[in-house]
């Protein structure tokens, strides 16, 4: 099939590469802060503006993406932790990618089955192809508007030009040798070409094509209609697992949490410890097995519930009950382990891991809840709710203060008990920087205090940030040591 491309897609292409600028100057130029937020303005603005006649399918979970994407991208703005700052640079490109295929993909509703995945990376290959084929026929489209003569010039003057090349190498070797004069002069070009630093122009001008040509491909591909991959019946007739088979498994399971819990009421939730451990070791011996242990289990619930045979109502009473069962189970050991992670925090004190962990198990026990629901329901969507649940939940945990929670609660312990540590106020974010400062407005002669922050205000008076890295965070910060009078 030949390779057309209208006047449109041109234009379209140029709006393209000046994307790929907008880009280069947003993530390829120090540290990135408000122009994260910049680009994915600039880029959906494109996106709305190519596909404004495009009838768009899924258009509530697409808007939800959407603002996703956003808060997300405002985090680099307004946030300074540098987990997620990494993860981020990973997580909302991928977001990006599913957003738009989702809004365009044919079938509404449907996004939550096998044949969207495999049109995911359909997507992503078909525009790398897409790219491929333009790079080979974009010269030749090019010059189609050229008449036979002109272009009979052209081509000789590029003949030309190659054959100069290795004649002028020899030349002017010789006139060098010939003449030191002529040499020097010749010198001082490399010397200019050195100033203008073109090895890092060059890749500069690499980095604007490839992200031009990235979003020119995956935009076009997803304009186009794209055939849809649909399971075979022979795999829908497989997914069923035998009635008998997973009532063993599921008496099995609930038979050995059953055990568990006894023994968790037995010493735990009485508030009596055996075997010679404190609160702290129990706690931190036992809460990433329950964790884990957890997630299996939910893991276990979604499967069974999609794809165990229920027959005759007895069977299908039996597998519901054990289900449910099951959840309790989960719940007690992600109560266990929440109790755990507390009283490890008690002893040593809050760390945004310990605090990140915290919010997840709340995330799990809604999970834990819905899944409940939907033994006894089965209109509902497991899967649905998973995807739309831990988007909602990533967005949140980067859009709530998490670092500044954490600097708030070891505050409050000093207050209590005295016991605080600077250094690891310091290695967070900006928040944290901002929680030294507090500290040293309630106790100014705490050990090592006055040098870190003496050391941070140093800091802050040679800062100097591009547009691109502009941070709310990191300014507040910066306001509040230039402020401080450290005696």
């Amino acid at each position: 099939m030949e390779f057309r491309l209208k006047k449109g897609d041109w234009i379209f292409f140029i709006v393209c590469l000046g994307l790929g600028v907008v880009a280069e100057r947003s993530f390829l130029h120090g540290k990135i802060g408000l122009s994260y937020l910049v680009f994915i303005s600039c880029f959906y603005s494109v996106f709305f503006w190519r596909f404004r006649s495009f009838p768009f399918t899924n258009k509530k979970l697409g808007i939800l993406m959407i603002a996703s994407i956003w808060m997300l991208s405002s985090s680099f703005l307004l946030r300074s932790n540098m987990i997620f700052y990494m993860l981020n640079i990973l997580v909302i490109p991928v977001l990006v990618l599913v957003q738009l295929v989702l809004v365009t993909y044919p079938l509404h509703n449907q996004w939550h089955k096998w044949p969207f995945v495999q049109k995911l990376f359909l997507s992503a290959g078909a525009a790398f192809m897409y790219v491929a084929r333009f790079l080979m026929h974009g010269p030749k489209l090019a010059s189609r508007g050229l008449n036979e003569k002109t272009s009979a010039i052209l081509k000789k003057i590029l003949i030309g030009v190659a054959i100069s090349f290795p004649l002028l190498f020899v030349i002017i070797n010789l006139l060098v040798s010939a003449d030191q004069q002529f040499g020097e002069i010749l010198g001082t070009l490399p010397r200019w070409l050195t100033g203008l630093r073109i090895e890092e122009e060059i890749l500069r001008t690499a980095a604007i094509i490839f992200y031009a040509l990235a979003i020119f491909g995956l935009l076009q591909v997803l304009k186009k209609k794209q055939p849809i991959p649909e399971a075979s019946a022979e795999e829908k007739a497989k997914m069923s697992w035998d009635s008998v088979v997973s009532l063993t498994v599921l008496i099995l399971l609930n038979i050995v949490y059953l055990l568990f819990v006894v023994v968790q009421f037995k010493y735990f939730f009485s508030q009596t410890l055996q075997g010679g451990y404190t609160y702290a070791e129990f706690a931190r011996r036992g809460f990433f097995e329950l964790l884990f242990v957890t997630m299996l289990n939910l893991l276990i619930i979604s499967t069974f519930v999609s794809f165990v045979d229920m027959g005759s109502k007895t069977i299908k009473l039996l597998v519901r009950s054990l289900l449910t069962l099951l959840v309790f189970f989960s719940g007690v050991m992600l109560y266990s382990a929440f109790i755990r992670l507390f009283i490890y925090e008690e002893a040593y004190g809050f760390t945004f891991a310990r605090v990140l962990a915290h919010s997840f198990m709340i995330f799990l026990l809604v999970i834990l809840i819905y899944s409940c629901m939907r033994i006894w329901l089965e209109k509902l969507s497991l899967l649905r709710f998973y995807i739309i649940s831990s988007i909602i939940f990533y967005t949140l945990v980067n859009t709530v203060q998490l670092d500044r929670f954490v600097v708030e609660q070891n505050l409050q312990r000093y207050k209590e008990t005295g016991k605080i540590d600077i250094y690891y106020l310091d290695s967070l974010s900006y928040d944290g920087v901002e929680g030294l400062v507090d500290l040293y407005e309630l106790n100014p002669d705490h050990p090592g205090l006055k040098e870190l922050l003496q050391r941070r205000k140093q800091e802050a008076l040679i800062s100097e940030d591009k547009w691109n890295s502009i941070n709310l965070s990191k300014r507040n910060a910066e306001k509040l040591l230039l402020n401080l009078e450290i005696n």
